[in-house]
């Protein structure tokens, strides 16, 4: 048993890197970095967040956010609004740009990924599929 979940620990290790450099294929297409699109995420996530709540999810400085929402900003991907209660602080929120460009990334991604399905019958990703429910994600 113990050698059944290390094999399994090992091969969802490898699963993940193999996933990783898909996203570094895809991304350059794009022009954004993989911290980027992984902000972008958190802000369709969380649409009502402020800088320090992007912060505290990615472990980054505020300085590093500020930069990061410039960038992001200046490409018109997110903006920045007044808080209505805190005059400290700013909303941040995507775009119609931004949600487009990572409707398109994730597309592309997805489409990547998919391609570690082909060898399987219908059969082996159903079973496939109903062992991935079954993780506590």
């Amino acid at each position: 048993m113990e050698n059944d979940q290390e094999l399994i620990t090992t091969k969802f290790r490898e699963i993940k890197n193999v996933i990783s450099s898909y996203l570094m294929q895809v991304l350059p297409h794009f022009h954004i970095t993989p911290i980027m699109m992984y902000v972008m995420e958190f802000l369709r996530k969380h649409p009502e967040c402020i800088a320090v709540d992007i912060s505290n999810e990615f472990g980054l400085t505020r300085g590093a956010i500020t930069q990061l929402l410039d960038k992001l900003e200046l490409q018109g991907l997110v903006i920045r609004k007044p808080h209505p209660t805190s005059r400290r602080s700013q909303l941040v929120q995507m775009t119609d740009k931004g949600n487009e460009l990572i409707i398109n990334i994730l597309a592309a991604y997805n489409n990547k990924i998919e391609q570690l399905f082909t060898p399987y019958s219908k059969e082996e990703l159903a079973s496939l599929k109903q062992l991935l429910e079954k993780l506590p994600l």
